[in-house]
């Protein structure tokens, strides 16, 4: 018995003697008078021995088979010795069809030594700022460099956007880099699916804000000179905490993509691109997604908008007087035929799109050109030396005439 019902025995020796009443024994135990009843009429039959519990040192009704116990270990340390309790506990129950509860997983997983507990850790308190009402009224976007494929590949960084409003990401894309050209791939991949953004929240790296030499916040980079065409609020986050829905959406993703990735066997860009569209980002926002607090979708759609201008790479050059323009080592010569005016020195503006195709404009007007094989040489123009010629000056020239005669005798006098 324990302490407790060692305790209880004396009272209901003394309910039993009628030395107190139901209700005084209820209050002194802690229980209602019903409970008292029904455990008084047992005591009284049966003694002491009642108060134990009938199920005690027997096996539970509901107790998890031994054998589906040891084949559930077996496969964990075969298959998912890495795997957290509640990533495990649902591979488990979809490959194999064993349910386990992610507690109970966890307990068997400590047992085991497949698993130590987490010691708790100091929580630096951050200002909890609300959801967004809306979805499409806030994405947050970043990019995680990770080692994705465990190996198996490249190391290669994932670009996500996540809905501040509901977690549902909207897009997944895998690239080399966290570059201009990858960042602008991936959002005109999603915005081509969703829709424009009325935001994007992205913190203050070097692909989405100038920080060096820029007091006044007027210089702006390729991507966020994107972002304004298309008319959408580029926000740039001052810590990570505060964009944590994103940051928190990486943690998950580096516990269970990598072990999707595994167990798919992918080892490509390419392939892991098509399953996490295809499989991955229904699976996860079936499971974490949340319901907003409006309807109302503020993604605007794309209409009028010329894509293939914006998603590009803006340079400004001036053109030479033999009517070139060099761009980053190639060299094109303009052709005399243009619907506008042209003449050296104007400035244009040099469009690279994502497929590395040029496209030069002068005063918003395509220009027509012809890229050169190597830089033109320099034409020098021959120096022309004229023989010279000694002027005489004829005999009527003003010079050989005699405007004043002189009287020598005259001068002589004087």
């Amino acid at each position: 018995m324990s302490k407790k019902e060692i305790d209880q025995v004396s009272i209901f020796e003394k309910l039993k003697n009628k030395q107190i009443k139901q209700s005084d024994a209820a209050k002194m135990l802690d229980l209602s008078i019903r409970q008292v009843k029904r455990k008084a009429k047992v005591f009284k039959r049966d003694g002491a021995i009642s108060l134990i519990h009938g199920n005690r040192g027997k096996a539970s009704n509901r107790r998890i088979d031994e054998e589906k116990t040891k084949l559930a270990i077996e496969l964990i340390k075969e298959k998912y010795d890495d795997f957290g309790p509640t990533l495990a506990a649902e591979k488990l129950l979809e490959i194999h069809d064993l349910k386990f509860d992610h507690e109970t997983l966890r307990r068997l997983m400590i047992k085991n030594g497949l698993r130590k507990s987490k010691s708790v850790r100091k929580v630096v308190k951050h200002f909890w700022r609300e959801r967004k009402p809306c979805f499409g009224e806030m994405v947050q976007i970043d990019g995680s460099p990770h080692d994705w494929f465990e190996g198996r590949g490249e190391i290669c960084t994932l670009i996500a956007f996540i809905d501040d409003a509901t977690s549902q990401i909207l897009w997944l894309e895998f690239a080399k880099s966290e570059s201009t050209e990858s960042l602008m791939k991936s959002t005109r991949s999603y915005i081509e699916c969703f829709g424009k953004p009325a935001s994007l929240y992205s913190d203050r790296g070097v692909v989405y804000k100038v920080n060096n030499n820029n007091p006044d916040n007027d210089k702006i980079t390729q991507y966020g000179r994107a972002m304004n065409e298309l008319h959408v609020k580029l926000i740039h986050a001052r810590c990570p905490e505060a964009k944590g829905r994103v940051e928190n959406l990486f943690g998950t993703l580096q516990d269970r993509l990598v072990k999707e990735l595994r167990l798919a066997g992918i080892s490509t860009i390419e392939e892991a691109n098509e399953f996490v569209r295809k499989d991955y980002i229904p699976k996860h926002n079936a499971k974490f997604a949340v319901k907003p607090k409006s309807e109302t979708n503020l993604h605007k759609p794309i209409d009028g908008y010329n894509l293939n201008n914006i998603f590009c790479l803006k340079e400004d050059r001036q053109i030479h007087n033999d009517h070139t323009v060099s761009y980053k080592a190639r060299f094109f010569q303009l052709e005399d035929k243009q619907s506008t005016i042209v003449r050296p020195k104007n400035t244009v503006t040099i469009n690279e799109s994502l497929n590395g195709s040029i496209e030069i404009y002068l005063r918003k007007t395509k220009l027509n050109f012809k890229e050169l094989p190597q830089r033109p040489e320099k034409q020098n123009k021959p120096i022309i030396f004229k023989e010279r010629k000694i002027y005489i000056p004829p005999a009527n020239h003003p010079w050989k005439k005699q405007y004043y005669k002189r009287d020598i005798s005259i001068e002589l006098v004087r």
